[in-house]
C-alpha cells in the first residue's frame, strides 16, 4: 500500500505558546462536594422541629404516638448534626453544628463526671457499712468478754479475744483494699472534670526572673596546647 501523501498525516513542528506572566484574566473554580440521596441539613433541621412539635401535641392525647415521634425527632436532629458537620452551606448551619457539638459534648462530660462521682460515693458508702458491722460486733464481743471476766469463763474469754483480733484484721484489711479503690474513683473524678473544663493559657515566666542576675553563662574551653601557630616541632639534623 503506497504512503498517503495527505497533510495532516505528517508531523509538523508547532510553536509553544507565550506563557501568560502578568495582569491576565484568572478563572477561578470551586469544586463541591455533592451527597446524593441525603437531604440538606435545613430540611433535616425542619423535619426535626417539626416532629418535635408534633410529639408535644401527641402527649396530650395519644402518647405511644408521641415517644414514636420524639424518637423521630431524635434521628432527624443527629442527622442534621452530622451533615450540618460535612456540609456546611450556611452560616446559620455551621453555627447550629457548633452549638449541637457543643452541647453533646458537654452532656457527655457531665454524665462521665456523675458516673465518676457515683462510683466514688458508692464506694465510700460500701466501707463505711463494713465497717459499721465490724464496730457493731466488735460492741458485741466486748461486752460478753467483760461478762466472761466476771464470771471467771476463761475458755470464753479466750475465745472472744481471739474473735476482737479477727475483728481488727478484718478492719485493717478493708482499709487496705478500699484506699486504692477511693483513690482511683477521686482520680477519675478529677480526671474528667479537668478534661470538661476551659482551656487556660499560661504565660511562662521570664527568664532568668527580675531579681536574679545574669543568666548562667556556658564554660569557657580552654585554648588547645601547643598554640596552632606555633610549630613545637625539631628541626631535621
Amino acid at each position: 500500500m503506497p504512503p498517503s501523501r495527505d497533510p495532516a498525516d505528517e508531523t509538523r513542528r508547532v510553536e509553544l505558546p507565550p506563557s501568560e506572566t502578568g495582569p491576565v484574566p484568572v478563572s477561578v473554580a470551586h469544586a463541591d462536594t455533592r451527597w446524593f440521596g441525603i437531604p440538606p441539613p435545613l430540611i433535616l433541621l425542619g423535619l426535626a422541629a417539626a416532629s418535635f412539635a408534633g410529639a408535644i401535641a401527641c402527649f396530650t392525647g395519644p402518647w405511644p404516638f408521641g415517644l414514636i415521634l420524639l424518637g423521630v425527632s431524635g434521628l432527624f436532629g443527629a442527622g442534621f448534626v452530622e451533615v450540618a458537620k460535612r456540609r456546611p452551606g450556611t452560616a446559620f448551619t455551621r453555627l447550629s453544628a457548633d452549638v449541637a457539638v457543643g452541647v453533646r459534648r458537654r452532656a457527655g462530660a457531665s454524665l462521665e463526671l456523675l458516673w465518676a462521682r457515683t462510683r466514688a460515693v458508692a464506694e465510700r458508702e460500701r466501707v463505711h457499712t463494713a465497717r459499721s458491722v465490724i464496730e457493731s460486733e466488735r460492741r458485741a464481743a466486748r461486752l460478753r468478754l467483760a461478762e466472761a471476766e466476771r464470771s471467771e469463763d476463761d475458755s470464753e474469754a479466750a475465745m472472744l479475744r481471739e474473735r476482737l483480733y479477727q475483728l481488727d484484721q478484718a478492719e485493717t484489711a478493708l482499709g487496705e483494699q478500699a484506699g486504692p479503690r477511693i483513690a482511683q474513683a477521686d482520680e477519675r473524678v478529677r480526671q474528667v472534670r479537668f478534661a470538661a473544663a476551659k482551656t487556660m493559657v499560661v504565660v511562662p515566666e521570664p527568664y532568668p526572673p527580675p531579681d536574679e542576675g545574669d543568666p548562667p553563662t556556658p564554660a569557657p574551653v580552654p585554648e588547645p596546647y601547643p598554640p596552632p601557630d606555633e610549630d613545637t616541632r625539631r628541626p631535621a639534623a
